[in-house]
């Protein structure tokens, strides 16, 4: 009996230690499957959010592509209207030298306006734009950021409205210190000259002018006209006076004088037309000045470079 319980103990304990190494091994191997199972999932994701990844990459490249594109379409714009501006004024010169030469019966007036940019401009852009008329605006600098005529106001805006409304800018000096220096020197005009015309591409977005008026008209610069021309030359200027105004720049007192005044220097077959945009005189004739024009037979045009008009 006390060998047959030594073996049931025996038998117990072998039993005992089986089952334990069977419930360890069990442990074991759920602890590993449950971390094989963590660990394909965390794979799995891993591998999705790397998916994930490519695919945003892929999306980012086919939108710089997309952009690429855009800036390439947009260049191609900027190449095409510079293209038919020039073909434009390559018309313009063509008309005007069958004017000279007798060839064609048409005739063409250049409106210009001195001395801007003003608030009061924005009526001047008002008016052209009901008929359909592009100008030439030679500015200067001389009224500093702020309207001259509403202090509250940047003019400076208005240098790029002058292209969104198809005028040409022109350049009329930094200061137009007709008194104040501008012409105590060749280089002090050329300064001035220079100063505006960063002025008007700084705030146009990059437009360049070639085009300037002497403050007063060139006879202004007396001795040092030709000296002033040669350096211009040098710098790719043109210049231009005018063939016929309102006399707005001076004393002008009634719409009835300044109606005269102009009326009665309109008789060339290309005009340069003077204007000045502060003024509120010739505010009120402008669009009694284009219908008198147009029903003589002018077609109204901006000033460029390459007309005849032009001083080079």
């Amino acid at each position: 009996m006390e060998n047959k319980g030594r073996r049931n103990k025996k038998s117990f304990a072998v039993i005992s230690l089986l089952l334990i190494v069977c419930i360890l091994s069990f442990v074991g191997s759920a602890i590993l499957y449950f971390k094989n199972r963590n660990m394909k999932a965390e794979i799995k994701r891993l591998e999705k959010n790397n998916a994930d990844k490519n695919e945003e990459v892929e999306l980012y490249k086919r939108d710089i592509e997309n952009l690429e594109e855009a800036n390439l379409e947009l260049s191609k714009i900027d190449e095409n209207i510079e293209s038919l501006k020039k073909e434009y004024f390559s018309n313009i010169k063509t008309l005007e030298d069958k004017i000279l030469d007798g060839s064609s019966n048409k005739k063409i007036a250049y409106l210009t306006f001195d001395d801007g940019p003003y608030y009061n401009t924005y009526k001047f852009l008002d008016i052209l734009d009901k008929y359909g008329v592009n100008a030439t605006f030679f500015t200067t600098s001389i009224n500093g950021e702020y309207c001259f005529d509403n202090r509250s106001q940047n003019c400076l805006l208005l240098y790029k409205e002058y292209l969104k409304r198809g005028h040409t800018i022109a350049n009329h000096t930094y200061t137009h210190g007709i008194w104040k220096g501008l012409y105590s020197s060749v280089e002090s005009f050329i300064t001035g000259v220079k100063g505006q015309e960063e002025v008007v591409k700084e705030y146009s977005g990059g437009y360049v002018t070639n085009i300037v008026r002497f403050p007063g008209g060139s006879a202004t610069a007396r001795g040092l006209k030709n000296g002033i021309i040669e350096e211009l030359r040098k710098n790719n200027y043109g210049w231009v006076d005018w063939t016929a105004q309102d006399g707005d720049g001076g004393n002008l007192t009634s719409k009835e004088e300044a109606w005269y005044n102009f009326t009665s220097t309109i008789n060339e077959k290309i005009e340069v037309v003077l204007f000045h945009d502060y003024n509120n005189i010739t505010l009120s004739i402008l669009p009694d000045a284009i219908e008198y024009l147009q029903n003589n037979g002018y077609i109204l045009l901006p000033l460029f470079y390459e007309s005849n008009m032009i001083n080079k």
